[in-house]
């Protein structure tokens, strides 16, 4: 039993090594390479690992309690990008100052890719539309939008500017969209939009920044699309050899791992666009990584996370498997916008990813 017990020591204290490793990774983000993102990924595995330690050593006395209570206590500085418990209040409200909503969505071309023959299908199609056009959202940032002018299912464009989206921004429309269809990001705003900048990724993937007027400011929306990883979790989950398991493996390693490597060069091109801006900036964005990634740290080290500092819960925003993660974001400048409200809303099922929204207020400059 003592040799057991000299064995799990030995492990847990390289465990605990590692442990340290991923939350400077985390802390710092000092490298963007597609390894240390690896790394910062396991982060959630790490602290269930030391929960699992904490348990087996209160149940068998193999390990002191204090070195996993102690990394499970530096851990909880990383809780705000995980569960967020903050409540929802109007006291920041500035009654001199106009509000609005901003909604960011992945809406999954509509399921224009699925089977959309059967009128429940259909029918679900414009309750999707419908719902969107109606939601009270000022700003809509749609990700894997779609548009057919002379389909009348997919008309979408005639829908929202129905319905007061009069003013609208898309990624590189005139570069490979035919002029009665549209297929990727798009910004769709109720208010005046002034100025429109956009540069292309790779296919729907890209940027776009939206010049909004709001009452007699204005703020820069900044919508992006970050490289898309196409993970095959399906094919992974339903293999039932070894052989297939390394095999589906080994291939969503590989587009995680290329996934990282584009994702570093476009947070770049996102931090230029954020440090000359001359208004306040919100970034809406389907960011394809976890809060616990390079892109992310960068990101919440230029502004402020939305969801942490006003949403409930965990906020997962992807509806599909693995389901409990957060890859769907709102920044914004926290010393020129005040946050009003956060909300994942996580009863709407009709795309792969949940809806999320806004309120914000631009802050009174001091005189």
């Amino acid at each position: 039993m003592k040799r057991i017990n000299g064995i799990f020591l030995f492990f847990y204290k390289c465990f605990a090594l590692y442990t340290l490793v991923v939350y400077a990774l985390l802390i710092w983000f000092p490298f963007k390479d597609w390894f240390s993102g690896f790394i910062m990924m396991t982060f959630p595995v790490v602290i269930l690992g030391h929960l699992f330690c904490l348990i087996s050593s209160l149940l068998t006395n193999r390990l002191n309690i204090v070195l996993p209570l102690v990394l499970l206590a530096v851990g909880c500085i990383f809780l705000p990008r995980t569960y967020s418990i903050h409540f929802n209040k109007d006291d920041e409200i500035d009654n001199r100052k106009k509000t609005f909503k901003v909604m960011s969505y992945n809406v999954h071309v509509f399921r224009h890719n699925s089977d959309n023959s059967s009128d429940e299908a259909k029918t679900e199609i414009r309750d999707m539309q419908k719902w969107i056009s109606t939601s009270g959202a000022d700003v809509l940032c749609m990700f894997e939008y779609f548009s057919r002018r002379k389909s009348l299912l997919f008309n979408s464009n005639k829908i929202f500017e129905n319905n007061g989206y009069k003013h609208v921004a898309y990624l590189n429309k005139s570069g490979w969209n035919r002029p009665e269809d549209y297929w990727g990001l798009v910004i769709y705003s109720k208010l005046p939009i002034t100025a429109v900048q956009d540069t292309l990724f790779m296919a729907q993937n890209g940027m776009i920044s939206a010049d909004v007027k709001v009452g007699k400011d204005t703020v820069r929306i900044i919508a992006l699309h970050l490289f898309s990883m196409t993970l095959k979790l399906d094919a992974l989950s339903s293999q039932r050899t070894l052989k297939g398991l390394w095999k589906e493996g080994k291939d969503n390693a590989k587009r995680i791992k290329t996934g990282f490597i584009n994702h570093a060069d476009e947070m770049d091109i996102l931090e230029s666009w954020i440090n000359v801006s001359p208004h306040p900036v919100i970034v809406c964005g389907d960011f394809n990584e976890t809060p616990y990634s390079y892109v992310y740290g960068k990101s919440r080290s230029l502004l402020a996370n939305s969801f942490e500092d006003r949403g409930k819960g965990f906020g997962f925003t992807f509806n599909g498997l693995p389901y409990f993660i957060r890859i769907d974001n709102q920044f914004y400048n926290s010393d020129k916008i005040n946050l009003l409200n956060f909300k994942t809303i996580n009863n709407v099922h009709y795309s792969d990813h949940y809806p999320i929204l806004g309120t914000y207020q631009i802050k009174s400059k001091v005189e």
